[in-house]
């Protein structure tokens, strides 16, 4: 643990965490200079039925080499609840041997998925999977969709990583750990990296409950 925050912590002061995600549409990062600016770092680990990102591997190891704590993500694209399974075991796949200091998130935005009132389904099957693995699993959507279409057992029962760019403060009333609010220049990722605030140092909880790799 970094110095200050250990005094920060230690002293009851709530910390604000600089965060950023990346996917193989951010090429070449140098997370040397990235590791400065930021604390955390959620990259796609794939998406769909068993896609791996490109970068994820390159992304994953020189952040950890630089000291970022890292989480990651699985995009998806399921149609039904049989999906959604098939999607978990694929990111199960992706996250054996590694560690990750901050939570693995279903990535559910597809509008398909909405239209066919699954979200809530969907997101219980996957993060049952990934539980049952022994990771810390949560779930990214937007404001607007987590208001509209989860039931509040998913909004409540899972961290929340929430995405809503270009406010002040999010008008989502329900708890949030992640916030998303919007792209940015970060050194040694880029000028229209998406950029992210967390809320929680969710370490300890890995360590201390064998989670992640842990």
């Amino acid at each position: 643990m970094k110095p200050l925050l250990f005094l920060l912590l230690f002293l009851g002061i709530s910390c604000v965490f600089q965060g950023v995600d990346v996917s193989k549409w951010d090429e070449d990062n140098d997370w040397a200079t990235a590791s400065q600016s930021v604390y955390f770092a959620i990259m796609r680990a794939g998406y769909g039925f068993g896609h791996i990102d490109s970068y994820y591997e390159e992304n994953y190891k020189n952040a950890k080499a630089n000291g970022v704590k890292v989480g990651a993500y699985w995009y998806s694209y399921a149609s039904s609840v049989s999906d959604a399974v098939q999607e978990a075991n694929y990111f199960v796949e992706a996250l054996k041997g590694k560690q990750f200091e901050w939570p693995v998130y279903y990535d559910i935005e597809e509008k398909s998925i909405f239209e066919a009132g699954i979200a809530s389904d969907i997101a219980k099957a996957f993060c049952n999977i990934l539980e049952a693995n022994k990771f810390f699993c949560g779930i990214y959507s937007s404001t607007y969709f987590f208001d509209t279409y989860f039931d509040d057992e998913v909004k409540t029962r899972y961290t929340i990583w929430l995405a809503h760019w270009d406010v002040e403060v999010p008008t989502y009333k329900g708890k949030y750990d992640v916030w998303q609010y919007g792209s940015g220049s970060i050194p040694g990722i880029g000028d229209d990296a998406d950029v992210d605030k967390g809320y929680l140092d969710f370490e300890p909880i890995m360590k201390k409950n064998g989670l992640n790799g842990f």
